[in-house]
């Protein structure tokens, strides 16, 4: 796990530098977007969505795979969980899912 005091934290990339919220930073919810059937799992910071893209283990390895959203014009966050990272992407034409996801 990372170690940091802070609750947010960049962690320095060749690109560029890349935020790492505390999960305390940020509230879990569902969003719907306009070209998706279902509602998706994602995270709302600072007024923001985010949809969840995937955990990764190492920081390393979520490095690499948040410069390949960047390159493509993504705007990328980080959670810091228990056993790694996980990589979440702006989604800004997302809406709040009105009704929860059942399974």
């Amino acid at each position: 796990m990372l170690d940091s005091s802070d609750p947010l934290f960049m962690a320095e990339s060749a690109a560029t530098s890349l935020a790492i919220l505390d999960q305390r930073l940020v509230k879990r919810c569902h969003i719907q977007l306009p070209d998706m059937p279902n509602p998706m799992s994602a995270i709302c910071y600072q007024g923001c969505f985010y949809s969840y893209v995937r955990f990764f283990p190492s920081l390393e390895t979520a490095q690499k795979a948040a410069g390949r959203l960047l390159t493509k014009g993504n705007a990328v966050v980080f959670t810091q969980v228990a056993k790694g990272l996980v990589l979440w992407v702006l989604e800004a034409e997302a809406q709040l899912a009105s009704k929860p996801v059942v399974r």
